[in-house]
């Protein structure tokens, strides 16, 4: 997961503000995958480009790891095997056939990642295209500057993430956590004990002072890396006297 953390990192960071717009990556994946037609900005391509070479570096088992750490729901596969499915049969009456990409997610998800076969890995990978554009989505759209990193300290088997940041003479405590009443995401295919929350779920909180601590937060985010993301680019834009607490 860490590979994907960097690659994600660095291909928004690599963006200059304004270029894309939150949307763009996961456009340009269903144009890559055959399921919609339009005209796309060229990083957007480029940044599908870079999630698609790594994630086809990966054989089956890598392949069922990132999909297991990524918490990949019957959704997220049934997409991929719709998009698997539209490129083996692009003139087809019928190529996004619900019932064939149902079948397909089904056995995926049913078998071992030794016994998949060529349609079962796509399915896999296609999905995991798209899990990662979302995510990439996601950091754009908290995006206005390359961030300034933190180092996070981790707590709770990663279901908290605390770091502090000083600026102008002020310590700024900076908290990542699950939210406590957040609707309900879709349960993952493969069960991920060590990911005690579901994508959608957490949010960034920020204090500074000492008693009667000012905060100030927000929330929802996919992932702990976009909530993590989104507090270092706040941070950046605190620290560099853009807006205060």
């Amino acid at each position: 997961m860490r590979r994907v953390h960097e690659l994600l990192l660095q291909v928004v960071g690599s963006v200059p503000p304004g270029v894309l717009e939150p949307g763009d990556v996961c456009a340009a994946t269903d144009v890559r995958a055959g399921l919609l037609h339009a005209e796309i900005p060229a990083p957007s391509d480029t940044a599908v480009l870079c999630i698609r070479r790594m994630v086809d570096d990966l054989g089956p088992a890598e392949l069922w790891e990132l999909a297991h750490g990524t918490a990949m729901t019957q959704d997220d596969l049934s997409w991929g095997a719709a998009a698997v499915l539209a490129e083996a049969c692009p003139g087809d009456g019928d190529p996004l056939d619900e019932l064939a990409a149902h079948t397909l997610a089904q056995e995926v998800a049913e078998r071992n990642p030794c016994h998949w076969g060529r349609d079962h890995t796509d399915a896999v990978r296609a999905a995991l295209y798209r899990i990662l554009a979302d995510l990439a989505d996601a950091l754009l759209e908290v995006s206005e500057s390359t961030p300034r990193p933190l180092e996070w300290t981790v707590h709770d088997n990663g279901g908290r993430f605390a770091s502090t940041a000083v600026g102008d003479r002020v310590m700024y405590d900076v908290l990542v956590q699950t939210t406590q009443n957040a609707l309900p995401a879709a349960a993952p295919i493969w069960n991920h004990p060590s990911l005690p929350a579901e994508r959608g779920a957490w949010q960034w909180r920020i204090t500074s002072g000492p008693a009667e601590r000012t905060s100030h937060s927000c929330a929802l985010f996919p992932s702990a890396l976009a909530a993590r993301h989104a507090a270092e680019c706040a941070i950046t834009a605190l620290t560099a006297g853009r807006c205060g607490l």
